[in-house]
C-alpha cells in the first residue's frame, strides 16, 4: 500500500492537525528522507510525538518507516539498500531513538555541559546507573562532575551548588517526585538543568533547560518494570561522542 492509499484508506481518522502534517510531507517528498522529526515539528509548531501518532495512525511502526516508504516510493530500487537492511535488523527502539534524536539540541546540551562549572547528574533506580556511565565518561576529559546513587546526596549537592552548575536529570518517565522536586531547587537557584526522558510530554521536560529524548515506553511484566532502556543508552554514548569530539584537547 502506497503512502497516498494510506492516507486515504485513514481519512476519516485524521484531524486538523494531521491534515497540516500531510500538506507539509506533500510540499517536502523530495527531501523528506533526510528530514529529522524535530525539524518537521519546529516547522509545523507541533510536538514531536504528534508526528509519531500521525505516522502511527497511518499504520507505519513510526516516522523512520514512513520516511523509508515515501523515499522508496519516489526513488524505487531492485533489491533494498544496504542502509534499509542495516535498519530493519535494528531493534525498534533504537530506530526510533535516530528518529527523535536532534543532534542541534544534543550540541547545546554538550557546550553546556563543557561551560559549567560542574555537571550535577541525578537519577533513581535503573537511571541511576546512566548517570555514573555518562559521569565517567565525561570525567574522562577532565569535565567536573558529580554522581550519587542516593537522592538526598543530589539533593545536598544542588542546594550547595551555584547558579554556574547545570544539572542533568535522567527519568524515563519524567513523573518522579523527588526528581521534580530536585529540578525545581535547580530551578531556584538559578541553575540550568537538562531532562532526558522517553518521547512525551512529562513535567520534567517541561521544567528543563534542554530536553533530550529517547524512545522507551514504560512497561511492567507481572508487576516488574522492564522498560527498554536501549534508546537511553544510544543518547548516553552521542552525547560522550560529541563532548570528547569538541571539548578532548589531548
Amino acid at each position: 500500500m502506497t503512502f497516498g492509499e494510506r492516507v486515504d484508506a485513514k481519512q476519516d481518522l485524521l484531524n486538523e492537525t494531521d491534515d497540516t502534517i500531510l500538506i507539509y510531507i506533500k510540499e517536502h517528498m523530495k527531501e523528506i528522507s533526510s528530514m529529522t522529526i524535530q525539524k518537521m515539528s519546529q516547522d509545523l509548531f507541533v510536538a514531536p510525538n504528534t508526528v509519531m501518532r500521525f505516522s502511527k495512525k497511518l499504520g507505519y511502526s513510526g516516522f523512520s518507516e514512513l520516511k523509508f516508504a515515501i523515499q522508496n516510493e519516489y526513488h524505487p530500487v531492485n533489491s533494498v539498500t544496504l542502509g534499509r537492511q542495516l535498519m530493519d535488523m535494528l531493534p525498534g527502539n533504537i530506530v526510533k531513538t535516530l528518529d527523535i534524536i536532534d543532534m542541534t539540541q544534543v550540541e547545546a546540551v554538550a557546550k553546556a555541559i563543557h561551560q559549567s562549572r560542574c555537571c550535577i547528574l541525578a537519577g533513581v533506580g535503573d537511571s541511576n546507573y546512566f548517570c555514573e556511565l555518562l559521569g565517567k565518561n565525561l570525567r574522562c576529559v577532565d569535565c567536573s562532575v558529580q554522581y550519587f546513587i542516593q537522592i538526598h546526596d543530589m539533593v545536598y549537592a544542588v542546594e550547595h551548588g551555584s547558579p554556574e552548575d547545570i544539572v542533568l536529570i535522567i527519568s524515563a518517565r519524567g513523573q518522579n517526585q523527588r526528581l521534580l522536586d530536585l529540578a525545581q531547587k535547580a530551578k531556584a537557584k538559578g541553575m540550568q538543568t537538562i531532562s532526558i526522558t522517553h518521547m512525551k510530554e512529562n513535567p520534567l521536560a517541561e521544567l528543563a533547560t534542554y530536553q533530550l529524548y529517547f524512545w522507551g515506553e514504560h512497561r511492567t511484566v507481572q508487576g516488574y518494570n522492564v522498560t527498554d532502556r536501549i534508546g537511553l543508552m544510544v543518547l548516553i554514548r552521542l552525547i560522550s561522542e560529541i563532548f570528547w569530539k569538541k571539548y578532548s584537547f589531548t
